[in-house]
């Protein structure tokens, strides 16, 4: 009797040790899927606003001259700038007057490293006037008159920089490009275009520091 009791219970009790052996599979199985799965990382994208006093090196009527001014925009995700620029001429002025600006848009690259790169460009439109003489006879006599020239136009200015960091939030950047401009009338000015005469295109040189950019 006691045998067969033994017996029996020992065949009602393996079902439930088959379910708990079943049970902590389960179990084992749900640990290692949450193992596996680990912690979820959110990166922050790093957005702000950007400010760059500009100083460039360029000719303007067959003159070495300077160029003032600077560009402040936003920096979205890191690398895309969009802002706006502006530019007055800053030296050997000599009665000559230059003045543009326009829209800019930059690409960053090089991250948080000490070193990086960047590529910009410059569109827009402007004014410039330069100094001028016209010769004329008069009366067997020949005179000279002096006047002003002046030219509205479009400018496009591609650049490329080198930047280097100088904390998390200033970069020093050396840079060179080429100004290219067009008449904004459809026309050309004989002070401004033609052999021997002034002109507005140009190579240019530039050191700017760039403050903020959200980091």
């Amino acid at each position: 009797m006691i045998r067969a009791l033994t017996i029996g219970l020992a065949l009602c009790l393996l079902p439930i040790a088959a379910s708990a052996q079943t049970g902590g599979a389960a179990l084992d199985l749900t640990a290692a899927d949450q193992q596996s799965q680990g912690p979820m990382i959110v990166e922050r994208v790093h957005n702000g606003f950007l400010v760059a006093p500009d100083f460039k090196f360029t000719e303007i009527d067959h003159h070495s001259s300077g160029l003032a001014g600077g560009y402040a925009g936003f920096v979205f995700d890191e690398h895309v700038f969009v802002g706006g620029g502006a530019y007055v001429l800053a030296s050997e002025r000599r009665g000559r007057e230059l003045a543009y600006g326009g829209l800019l848009l930059q690409w960053l690259g090089g991250g948080d490293g000490p070193f990086g790169f960047s590529v910009k460009t410059l569109l827009g439109g402007g004014s410039a006037e330069v100094p001028r003489t016209v010769q004329f006879v008069d009366r067997g006599r020949l005179i000279s008159e002096p006047f002003r020239s002046r030219q509205d136009f479009f400018v496009a200015e591609p650049e490329l920089d080198a930047l280097v960091r100088i904390t998390s939030h200033v970069r020093l950047a050396v840079g060179a490009g080429y100004r290219f401009t067009g008449s904004a009338h459809g026309r050309n000015d004989d002070a401004f275009d033609g052999p021997g005469r002034a002109r507005l295109d140009g190579a240019v040189g530039s050191i700017s520091l760039q403050i903020g950019g959200g980091r």
